[in-house]
């Protein structure tokens, strides 16, 4: 069972039972298939107009493969991704240049979307100029001058900084540059991978409050891929809990935090820091290693390393399964809620 719509009009992206299988080849000319890594195993979520979608879980879950296939990087091995109710992949030309345009990406490290030889604002610019054969206000430099600078006042920067190179910059401007680069095209979504992750602290919270205001003045929509559940209880209004390829649970960030479901979706929790050094709590120890996604388990895929392991775990895969309103589980423990 696939989660439903969630309330509040159409969504504006689409992600339909979506799987990404790596061939893993052999042999000098790479002719000999060993088998398929699962990256992504039939994975479906939605996200409306001025939403974020928190997508966690451990390095290898498909956090990364599932962003890429919807910045359009990776087609999919089956299920589709839809924009406006568009599938996106298979566009070619115009069609995709307006796909980029309508969904960016700002990613953990700004050095990997910056030029270090160009000065900001025209990296800022470049979206603008690229698209400029769509509009032609933007073919007048003039214009594309007055756009940079109020991006820059919009992210927190100083206009006359567009003068100035990526290395004059702290890491947390740099954040704030790539973000103004990624606005400069006016998406419709923008997928956050790790945004705040290599920030100080006290950056992280200014970088979260600014992008929570661009989200209510410019009704963007985001994704946001983060380790630290602190940020995605702050930033996402749902959330989507991956394991070794799979969506184990999802619901609504509030009820997801209040009331933890699925076994790992509790590990996951409990291994978090608590805020008040005087509190304890019980820390949930997974034994094992995660298994290859090149042959996951059968049934469960979490079965090896569940708590509360039964038989039929490793027997049958478990669907995911409505426990309250709007809260999903995969899980054996709640075939009879």
């Amino acid at each position: 069972m696939r989660a439903p719509a969630q309330d509040g009009g159409p969504p504006l992206l689409r992600v339909e039972g979506v799987r990404k299988h790596f061939a893993l080849t052999k042999g000098i000319l790479l002719t000999r298939t060993l088998g398929h890594i699962k990256a992504v195993d039939d994975v479906s979520f939605e996200i409306r107009a001025g939403e974020t979608l928190g997508l966690v879980g451990e390095s290898g879950c498909g956090k990364t493969t599932t962003s890429r296939i919807i910045l359009n990087l990776e087609e999919p091995t089956e299920g589709r991704v839809l924009l406006d109710g568009e599938p996106i992949h298979g566009l070619k030309g115009r069609a995709l240049n307006a796909y980029r345009a309508k969904v960016q990406a700002v990613f953990q490290d700004p050095w990997s979307s910056l030029n270090p030889r160009m000065k900001v604002g025209r990296t800022i610019a470049e979206s603008l100029i690229v698209n400029a054969s769509g509009d032609r206000a933007w073919g007048n430099r003039a214009r594309i001058d007055e756009r940079v600078r109020e991006l820059l006042l919009q992210v927190g920067l100083r206009p006359e900084q567009a003068q100035q190179y990526p290395h004059e910059f702290s890491g947390g401007q740099r954040q704030r540059v790539a973000l103004a680069a990624a606005l400069a095209s006016r998406p419709k979504l923008i997928v956050l991978d790790e945004p705040v992750s290599a920030l100080d602290v006290s950056i992280r919270a200014q970088m979260m409050n600014l992008l929570k205001d661009i989200q209510a003045q410019d009704d963007v929509a985001y994704l946001l891929v983060a380790h630290d559940l602190a940020t995605v209880r702050y930033m996402a209004d749902h959330t989507v809990v991956m394991y070794l390829g799979k969506i184990i649970e999802q619901a609504p960030t509030a009820a997801l935090f209040e009331d933890v479901r699925h076994p790992y979706t509790k590990a996951l929790f409990s291994a978090v820091l608590v805020a008040w050094p005087g509190r304890q709590k019980e820390e949930i120890e997974l034994k094992g290693e995660v298994p290859s996604p090149l042959n996951p388990p059968s049934g469960c895929r979490f079965h090896t390393r569940c708590p509360w392991v039964m038989p039929r775990c490793s027997q049958r895969e478990p669907a995911l399964r409505e426990v309250s309103p709007g809260h999903f589980v995969a899980c054996h423990l709640f075939d009879n809620a």
